[in-house]
């Protein structure tokens, strides 16, 4: 049976280094994207966004294999997902594994990290805490 495999941030940009056919996706809304940052080289592909807020799990994997284009191989790549806390990207790994794909990995600590003991985020964990490449435009 596959898995889901949970990468730290510096194991997910060692991942991008070592294969540089991976697909790295950012499964956050693109608000999210937007104004708060992202990772450099990843590609939007939102497990949710506006005006729904609900998971399309069938758009979603149609969405990721369009990105990946027409290869004979397109199940078996490389993926590796981010979101904001590892939650939605922990479901949509998920998800692309249900439909048949065999190589998913999403960040556990995602962008911004876990809850410190204020509710806020960017100070225990995750990417942007862990120093990893990223911007905002």
């Amino acid at each position: 049976m596959i898995k889901l495999k949970h990468l730290m941030p510096k194991a997910a940009v060692q991942r991008l280094k070592d294969n540089p056919d991976v697909f790295f996706f950012d499964v956050r809304c693109e608000a999210e994207n937007k104004f708060v940052g992202r990772p450099l080289n990843c590609r939007l592909m939102p497990w949710l966004d506006e005006p729904e807020w609900e998971p399309d799990p069938e758009g979603f994997v149609a969405g990721i294999k369009r990105s990946i284009g027409s290869r004979e191989d397109a199940l078996d790549v490389e993926l590796i997902l981010i979101c904001r806390s590892g939650f939605r990207s922990n479901f949509a790994g998920k998800c692309l594994i249900e439909y048949g794909f065999t190589n998913v990995a999403h960040v556990a600590s995602g962008f911004e990290g876990d809850l410190d003991e204020n509710d806020q985020r960017g100070f225990l964990n995750g990417w942007r805490h862990d120093g990893m490449p990223w911007e905002q435009c």
